[in-house]
């Protein structure tokens, strides 16, 4: 039997909210409270219910282990495991970009455009560009029923942890998991979309030294560098618009804040696309691309 501690959940969990707050870590009682919610198997809101139950020594112990990651700065999502993502829940691993909140609005555009132009179509064709955890293409394939997804990127880890992800939520077998660099290998042999979606490494140099330690330590680099200026991916996405999408589909790209003029005149020079238009995420800021593409 495992021996009892002195300790309370309440008195642990404020104690662990101290530690990580005198590291400066942000949304410290958060933090805490899923740490330790991790530990115990208790959900937030059982934390409360449940403030006077003591915790194990080997409970503590592991508290104390998890405490000091994450007040190195190692991501809350990497010492949990997982992470959610379109209120689906994603493995996520150091070898994978940690889904943003701010991602899911490219989720949304997509969903928007099938429904409005493809409710009637048997087979929606589309092209996820850097496939990470595959939480865009998983999200997508849970969401519109009809859709058939090719998701590509450059790491086999990356691929490895996104199938895995897939095959928990059931959608493996609308999805391909493919490893591709698009400044490589794209063949002609290649399909052509009815959609291209990603969200591509956009951080230029100069950005990449400013971003937090859990960012720039911790996930890899290969999936947040887009190059000098940021615009890599972006440039040559639209190089091989014409070769990879079907007339009438859709573009949709997660861009970086300052990005919006930039990346607009980029697919404009293409000539293929129309409505070209920026989205703002809840902050108001500048956060995905949308465009038509010509019949």
């Amino acid at each position: 039997m495992a021996k009892q501690s002195n300790y309370k959940v309440m008195e642990i969990l404020n104690k662990m909210t101290d530690y990580l707050t005198q590291r400066e870590i942000e949304n410290s009682r958060l933090n805490a409270e899923l740490l330790l919610g991790h530990v115990i198997n208790l959900d937030r809101v059982q934390l409360y219910l449940n403030f006077e139950k003591p915790l194990t020594d080997n409970e503590i112990g592991k508290c104390r282990e998890l405490l000091k990651r994450r007040g190195a700065r190692e991501p809350l999502q990497h010492i949990l495991g997982e992470t959610e993502f379109y209120s689906l829940k994603f493995k996520v691993t150091p070898d994978t970009l940690i889904p943003r909140p701010e991602t899911e609005i490219l989720i949304d555009e997509v969903v928007d455009f099938c429904r409005k132009n493809y409710q009637s179509k048997q087979e929606i064709h589309v092209l996820d560009i850097g496939a990470g955890s595959g939480n865009i293409s998983i999200s997508l394939a849970n969401t519109i029923k009809n859709a058939l997804l090719t998701s590509i990127d450059i790491s086999p880890a990356a691929l490895k942890v996104g199938l895995e992800n897939a095959e928990f939520h059931n959608v493996s077998n609308r999805i391909t998991f493919l490893e591709v660099d698009i400044f490589q290998n794209v063949e002609n042999s290649f399909p052509q979309f009815d959609i291209i979606v990603s969200n591509p490494p956009y951080i230029s140099d100069s950005e990449f030294s400013e971003l937090s330690p859990e960012v720039r330590e911790h996930e890899p680099g290969t999936a947040l560098s887009g190059g000098k200026d940021g615009l890599d991916y972006y440039l040559r996405i639209a190089e091989l618009s014409e070769r990879l999408f079907n007339k009438g589909g859709l573009i949709a790209l997660e861009i970086g804040a300052n990005q919006a003029d930039q990346v607009l005149n980029i697919f404009k020079k293409t000539g293929l696309f129309y409505d070209l238009k920026i989205i703002k995420d809840l902050n108001q800021l500048n956060r995905v691309l949308i465009g038509n593409r010509k019949s």
